[in-house]
C-alpha cells in the first residue's frame, strides 16, 4: 500500500492477504484480508522520540487498516467508473490513471510515485487502494445471463468518523463523500452497462458536537459555507454533468436548520446544470409508509431519465450518462441508502428493458431471486458504508432486504442507534486518529506529543468514583449480600451504587463533557469546548493507576541509535 514516516523512522504497510471479490469484464477485483506495518530501517538523524506514542501511533494505523472494505484490482482502474475509464489516455499506469478522490492509499503511496517518476519504471509497486464495497453476482434471466455488480469508493479528502467529520471543508471537499456504481455486464462481446449515483455531507460549514447527549449540539454557519459550497457545485458539475441534490433532512425541529441552509445555498447556485429537491423523508415515510417513497421516485423520474446510463460494447454506439443524482441526510447512511437503492433498481428496470431481457411492463419484482439478490447486495452496501461512518450497521436495512417496514427491524435500528450514541461519544475519537494517520491528514512530526493529556481534578475524581461504582456492581453480583442475588440487603445494595453511578453520569453532562468524551489527539476542531486545567496537577491515590499521567510523569523519551 505504501510508506509511512512515524517519530522512528518508516514503515512500510504491505497487504499480506486478499481473496478474489468478484470479477468486471475480463478483470478480477480483490478484498484485502490481511496487512503489515514493517519498519523499514531506523532514521540514523532522528530526534529523540516517545515509545508510548511510538506505540500509539502504530496501534491506530493498525486499527484504521484493520478492516474488510480495502479493494484493488491489478489490471483494472478500480478508482474510476467505467465511463471515467473510457475517457482515460491509453498507456498510462494506473497510478497515473487514477481518480485523486478514491485513491484511498494515496498519501501512503506518494514515496513510492516519486521514485517511480524519479526512475521512470512505471510504479510496478504502486497499486492503487479503493475503500468500500464491492459485490459481483452471476444472475439468469429467461435465459439471458449477466453479471450484477456494485462498487461504492468512498473519498479520501475529507473522511472520518459520524461526528468528528461533517460539512465540507475550505475546498470543497465533503464528508463521507462516496460514488456508487450499478454495473450490468453481459460478457465478452456483449453489453456493459453503468449507473453512477454519489452521497455526501451537506455541503457547508457545520458539525455536531458530541455531549453525550443523545442528540448533540448543531451548529451551522451560513456565512462560512458559501465559498465551500460554490466549490464542491462547481466541481461536481464539471465530474458529472448535470447535479440534482436530493436532501433528506427534516423540514422541522432539529434537523431544519440543515434543511433551510442547504435550500439558502443552493438558490445562490446560478448553473442551470444545477438542481435541488427537499424531500422530508421521516415525514412522506412517517408510520411505515415507505411506499411513499414512490413520490420521490416521480418528482426525480425526467430528470433520471434525460441522464441516462452510461453503455458500451454489443455493437452499439457509445452512450454517456449525463449528470448524477447526489443525495444526502444527516449522516448520508440510512435515508439515503434507500434512496439509492430504490433509484438504482429503476435504472436497472430502465436497462434490462433497453437490452430487451425485460418487457415493456416487467420490474425486478416479477422475478423472486433477482429481486431478493439486489435487496441483499444493497443492504449489505449500506452495512459496509455505515461501519465506516459511524462504526455499525445501516438503520432501515429491513426495508432494503425486503422491501418493507417491519417492526423487528425497527428494533433493531433502536440497538444500532444506541450502539452509535456509545461509539460516538466514548469511542470514534481515537479511531478518528487512526483514519488522519491513514489518509495523512495528521502527519507526524518527532516532537510532537499528542497523546500527553491531563484531567481536571474533578474529572479525576469523577472517573475514580465510576471506576469504584463497576467494582461494587460487579460485587455485588458475584458476592451478592446475605447470598442472594434478589435479597433485599443485595438489592438495596446495588441500588444505592447505581444511584451514584447516575449521578456521576449526571455531573460529568453538565461540566465535563470537554474532558471525557473521546475527542480526537491528531487534529485540533475550532468548536471543541474549552477545558479549564485548573487542578490538573492534584494527585489523586488509586485514580492515577487508571487515567493518564501527566506530561512531566511520562517514560523519558528514548533516541534510537
Amino acid at each position: 500500500m505504501g510508506l509511512i514516516r512515524l517519530q522512528r523512522g518508516p514503515y512500510l504497510v504491505l497487504i499480506t492477504g486478499r481473496e478474489a471479490a468478484g470479477t468486471i469484464g475480463a478483470s478480477t477485483v480483490y478484498r484485502v484480508t490481511e496487512t503489515r506495518v514493517v519498519r523499514v530501517a531506523a532514521d540514523a538523524a532522528a530526534p529523540a522520540y516517545d515509545a508510548v506514542d511510538e506505540a500509539t501511533y502504530l496501534r491506530l494505523l493498525e486499527n484504521a487498516l484493520a478492516t474488510p472494505t480495502f479493494l484493488f484490482s491489478y489490471d483494472m482502474d478500480l478508482t474510476s467508473s467505467l465511463q471515467r475509464q473510457q475517457a482515460q489516455a491509453p498507456g498510462l499506469a494506473q497510478y497515473q490513471a487514477a481518480n485523486d478522490e478514491f485513491f484511498f492509499n494515496k498519501y501512503l503511496a506518494e514515496p513510492l510515485i516519486a521514485a517511480a517518476d524519479a526512475a521512470g519504471v512505471g510504479g510496478v509497486f504502486v497499486q492503487p487502494v479503493v475503500h468500500g464495497f464491492f459485490a459481483s453476482r452471476q444472475v439468469r434471466v429467461r435465459g439471458t445471463a449477466f453479471n450484477y455488480v456494485l462498487v461504492t469508493r468512498r473519498g479520501r479528502k475529507r473522511q472520518g468518523t459520524r461526528y468528528f467529520s461533517r460539512g465540507a471543508d475550505e475546498d470543497g471537499n465533503v464528508s463521507n463523500y462516496a460514488e456508487t456504481e450499478q454495473i450490468v455486464d453481459f460478457g465478452s462481446g456483449g453489453a456493459q452497462l453503468a449507473y453512477v449515483q454519489v452521497r455526501g455531507s451537506i455541503p457547508a460549514a457545520w458539525a455536531q458536537v458530541a455531549n453525550m447527549h443523545y442528540v448533540p449540539e448543531l451548529r451551522v454557519d451560513v456565512a462560512r459555507s458559501r465559498d465551500r459550497f460554490q466549490r464542491h457545485v462547481a466541481r461536481m458539475l464539471d465530474e458529472y454533468g448535470d447535479v440534482v441534490a436530493v436532501n433528506l433532512v427534516n423540514k422541522v425541529k432539529y434537523e431544519k436548520p440543515m434543511g433551510d441552509a442547504f435550500a439558502a445555498l443552493s438558490a445562490e447556485v446560478k448553473s442551470p446544470h444545477y438542481h435541488y429537491v427537499h424531500f422530508d423523508f421521516h415525514r412522506e415515510c412517517s408510520r411505515m409508509r415507505w411506499d411513499r417513497i414512490s413520490l420521490l421516485e416521480r418528482e426525480l423520474e425526467p430528470l433520471v431519465a434525460g441522464f441516462g446510463y452510461f453503455r458500451r460494447g454489443d455493437g452499439a454506439e457509445l452512450q454517456l450518462q449525463r449528470g448524477v443524482v447526489r443525495t444526502n441526510c444527516m449522516d448520508c447512511l440510512d435515508r439515503t441508502n434507500v434512496v439509492q437503492s430504490e433509484l438504482a433498481r429503476t435504472v436497472l428496470t430502465q436497462q434490462l428493458r433497453d437490452q430487451r431481457v425485460f418487457t415493456a411492463a416487467e420490474t425486478p419484482a416479477d422475478f423472486p431471486a433477482l429481486r431478493q439478490m439486489l435487496n441483499f447486495v444493497w443492504a449489505d452496501n449500506a452495512d459496509a458504508v455505515s461501519c465506516a461512518y459511524s462504526g455499525t450497521g445501516a438503520l432501515k436495512t429491513d426495508f432494503t432486504r425486503t422491501g418493507k417496514r417491519t417492526y423487528v427491524g425497527a428494533l433493531r435500528d433502536g440497538r444500532n442507534s444506541i450502539e452509535r450514541f456509545v461509539r460516538g461519544n466514548f469511542f470514534d475519537g481515537e479511531r478518528q486518529d487512526g483514519i488522519d494517520l491513514l489518509l495523512g491528514t495528521f502527519r507526524v512530526r518527532a516532537d510532537a506529543r499528542p497523546f500527553s493529556t491531563q484531567l481536571t481534578r474533578e474529572s479525576r475524581a469523577l472517573v475514580g468514583t465510576l471506576y469504584v461504582c463497576l467494582f461494587m456492581l460487579c460485587y455485588a453480583v458475584f458476592y451478592p449480600r446475605a447470598g442472594r442475588w434478589f435479597g433485599a440487603a443485595n438489592v438495596g445494595f446495588v441500588a444505592a451504587w447505581l444511584g451514584v453511578l447516575a449521578l456521576v453520569f449526571v455531573a460529568v453532562r453538565r461540566a465535563h463533557t470537554a474532558e471525557l468524551v473521546n475527542w480526537p489527539r491528531l487534529v485540533a476542531y475550532s468548536y471543541r469546548p474549552p477545558v479549564l486545567p485548573a487542578n490538573a496537577a492534584l494527585r489523586l491515590p488509586l485514580v492515577d493507576r487508571w487515567l493518564p499521567p501527566p506530561p512531566d510523569a511520562r517514560p523519558a523519551s528514548k533516541k534510537q541509535a
